[in-house]
């Protein structure tokens, strides 16, 4: 069991808040609160990405933390931002961690880092490098002690570890505590796999205390007694810290993620939470002596290709604002001021007196731009000219990108084309001319190809990697086969790597190419930041002076693209857009001082989505199950007398708590016969009573993405759906059933299921 640990530290005289001070951190499982200098410390932290804000502004965020009255700074790190290749590490300029650190502690920070080797945090494959995959995924098991993952994960932390450990309070730096890997219950409950990655933390210079957090119902999942137990909640404290003192009777309380919203992704509503539900919380958790980080102080951006996906398929969106108190630009929004003035509450007088004042804001621009664009040819770079089928971009050595598929046969007969295992949209060429979209939200949808000759070429473009979920070990990108053409497989491929055109970058050979990048030369007298307005373009990319700004797709919720003013130069600058939809206007750019975050298009898309399919759905008259849930907030597990095997099952919400009608459910899963949650990468809602898409995200795919902080929600927005409430989902695959978990919403009591039935069978709907 975890004693006591004691740091001490001298630290550096450049600090202003620490200078010439030697410091004492404790946490002990005797004491109910963190020790620092031998007296009780709360932990008011914000969880601030540096990887989503341009080093210029580094400072700027971090004293707006300050301002806000928190005293910590949460830093994730991204093991694929620093390894990108393998054994090729990269701490300088923009993933300069070590100045991220040094700038807080010269603000008067303490900062908690999470270094991964993953982090989640909708965040390209969860941190993850792509290479670990490059021989595809069956060929290794992600979070494991598989050495295929495990020695260079390893590696990584001891990389980290030279990087930082001068840089913890035991050796005059501002990092109070380490945390090993992230949300591991969510996966697993191999404790040897967590106490390697302990082990070689410790074994590398980590000697401050090292954290482990998991959500409320995963508290003991995979952890080790030599780490601090936290938890991470959206909502009721009270019941999370109840929770957690069950597993953990003694030691200090904290949250290690409490959500100041939730993230937003493409084709769904932007996320919001009421401040007056934050201050409740908060306040509460100060009340009793608590620890938090809220979750996120500043979210940032997502800038390139590094924003995540979650399952069955969720790609979020570039912007990160996740309605956090300083918003995606950087400025206070009411959350902010609103906290702060919580905080005071709690703070001592010698905080209250040294708490400043919010630095000035980041200058904001708008104007339009009436400079044409240009058709720029991009480089080919050739992957592999003789393929039997085509390969993962994996295995073709690309990580991240646009790779063009060349069919080698010349003639291509006439019908129906389809690739079922896209990853994940593509753009279907003859001979330079396009014919439509393949996408994998819709495998069954095809493209017709006219007879007769031609070169077949099929422009394949992905969105990120899972980040979250056993799915993880599912996320290889590309044209996966088989590629048919009326039913039969087409044999014989090339690919090559679409190179963009990007200011200072050498081109390769120019090769026959069926697109075009559009180039804009746009002159700014004013180096403030900007949003690049982007509404009614279909989908794409687009860089800034080479910079990488993020994804654009025209069904929303986003119709902006955050512009740094410190990524611009007075004079001429450059904005490369890579138009996948095809649909980018030459006349002009336009930009904005204010960013449009929840604005839906669903007409905009590559492709025109139907609506959900319902089969009619009667419920049998004898349920498998049925039962009655208290008014709770806790998971509820209901077991079978005998595991039955079925494809289809049906959940029906005959009642709720408080009576209003409605039904929600955080997350529903299926348990195998070992009573693990059963995947849910291809299930697939055949049957829908309602959903709510309108005022809120109550999309029905919440409820098995893995993730508590969201749910279903039924219709209420207008017309309000009347019970009984259902889902009918089709498994993909028989399965064997023993029972299954349930969990409420836990921001509220509306819509908490009560009565209930369920049904498995081989076919429910009709």
């Amino acid at each position: 069991m975890i004693k006591r640990f004691v740091m001490m530290s001298a630290v550096a005289a450049c600090s202003v808040a620490f200078a010439s001070a030697t410091h004492t951190f404790e946490v002990s499982m005797e004491r109910d609160a963190f020790l620092l200098d031998g007296k009780p410390f709360q932990i008011r932290c914000g969880e601030l990405h540096f990887a989503r804000v341009p080093r210029a502004y580094w400072r700027h965020r971090i004293q707006m933390c300050k301002a806000m009255g928190l005293n910590t700074v949460c830093a994730y790190m991204f093991w694929n931002y620093h390894e990108m290749e393998r054994g090729k590490y990269d701490f300088s300029g923009e993933k300069d961690i070590a100045e991220f650190c040094r700038i807080a502690q010269e603000e008067g920070m303490w900062v908690l880092l999470r270094p991964g080797p993953y982090t989640c945090a909708e965040w390209e494959f969860g941190g993850l490098p792509w290479w670990l995959i490059d021989k595809g995924s069956e060929n290794v098991r992600l979070r494991t002690r598989d050495p295929r993952y495990l020695e260079p994960a390893k590696a990584y932390l001891r990389r980290v570890a030279a990087e930082l450990k001068d840089l913890q309070i035991t050796h005059g730096g501002p990092i109070l505590m380490a945390q090993d890997e992230n949300e591991y219950g969510f996966v697993g409950d191999d404790r040897e796999y967590i106490r390697a990655l302990y082990d070689t933390m410790r074994e590398a210079g980590f000697d401050v205390p090292i954290f482990t957090c998991n959500p409320v119902y995963h508290l003991t999942k995979g952890v080790i007694p030599e780490t601090l137990k936290v938890a991470n909640f959206p909502a009721n404290p009270e019941n999370a810290f109840s929770v957690l003192r069950e597993v953990q009777p003694r030691g200090p309380l904290m949250c290690g993620e409490y959500y100041s919203a939730w993230y937003d992704a493409w084709g769904q509503r932007h996320h919001t939470k009421p401040v007056e539900n934050m201050l409740k919380d908060l306040d509460y958790m100060l009340s009793v002596g608590g620890s938090f980080s809220i979750y996120m102080a500043h979210g940032g951006t997502s800038f390139g290709w590094w924003a995540g996906c979650n399952s069955p398929f969720v790609p979020q969106t570039s912007s990160y604002d996740y309605e956090a108190p300083i918003s995606e630009q950087g400025r206070a929004i009411p959350k902010f001021y609103a906290i702060r003035d919580l905080m005071k509450k709690y703070m001592t007088e010698e905080e209250l007196a040294a708490l400043p004042e919010p630095p000035p804001p980041v200058p904001l621009q708008a104007f339009k731009s009436d400079v044409r664009g240009e058709l720029v040819t991009p480089s080919f770079k050739m992957l592999d000219g003789n393929m039997k089928q085509p390969l993962p971009i994996e295995m073709l050595n690309v990580g991240y990108g646009t790779v063009l598929y060349t069919a080698l046969g010349d003639t291509i007969g006439g019908g129906v084309l389809k690739a079922r295992n896209i990853r994940d949209q593509a753009a279907v060429f003859l001979d330079k001319r396009l014919l439509g979209f393949l996408d994998r939200r819709f495998p069954e949808r095809g493209v017709n190809v006219p007879a007769g000759a031609g070169k077949l070429q099929i422009l394949l473009t992905h969105m990120s990697r899972y980040n979250f979920g056993a799915v993880i070990n599912n996320s290889e990108k590309g044209l996966l086969p088989p590629v048919t053409l009326n039913g039969k497989e087409l044999l014989g491929w090339a690919a090559s790597q679409v190179v963009p055109p990007l200011e200072g970058k050498e081109e390769s050979h120019i090769a026959d190419h069926p697109l075009n990048f559009k180039r804009f030369n746009v002159n700014f007298t004013s180096t403030a930041d900007t949003f690049l307005l982007v509404r009614g373009w279909k989908k794409g990319h687009v860089w800034v002076n080479g910079h990488p700004l993020g994804r654009f797709w025209g069904i929303g919720p986003t119709q902006t693209m955050y512009v740094p003013g410190c990524w611009l130069r007075e004079g001429v600058n450059e904005f490369l857009v890579f138009d996948f939809g095809g649909n980018v206007p030459m006349d002009g750019l336009e930009f904005v001082d204010s960013p449009i975050l929840d604005e839906m298009h669903p007409e905009i898309d590559i492709i025109s989505a139907p609506k959900r399919d319902s089969a009619p759905f009667t419920p049998p008259e004898n349920p498998t199950l049925k039962g009655e849930f208290p008014d709770a907030v806790a998971s509820q597990e209901v077991m079978l007398d005998a595991p039955v095997k079925a494809r289809q099952f049906a959940f029906v919400i005959d009642s709720d708590w408080p009576g209003k009608g409605v039904a929600a459910v955080a997350e529903f899963e299926l348990l195998d016969v070992k009573g693990e949650s059963l995947p849910h990468g291809s299930w697939k809602f055949i049957s829908l009573s309602s959903e709510e898409t309108v005022r809120e995200d109550g999309a029905a795919e919440n409820a098995i993405d893995g993730q508590i902080s969201n749910f279903w929600h039924s219709r209420w927005s207008k017309d309000q759906a009347k019970p009984p409430h259902y889902f009918v989902i089709d498994a993909g695959s028989e399965v064997e059933v023993s029972g299954f978990r349930y969990t409420p919403r836990q921001d509220g009591r509306s819509g908490r299921v009560r009565g209930w039935r369920l049904f498995l069978g081989d076919s429910l709907t009709k």
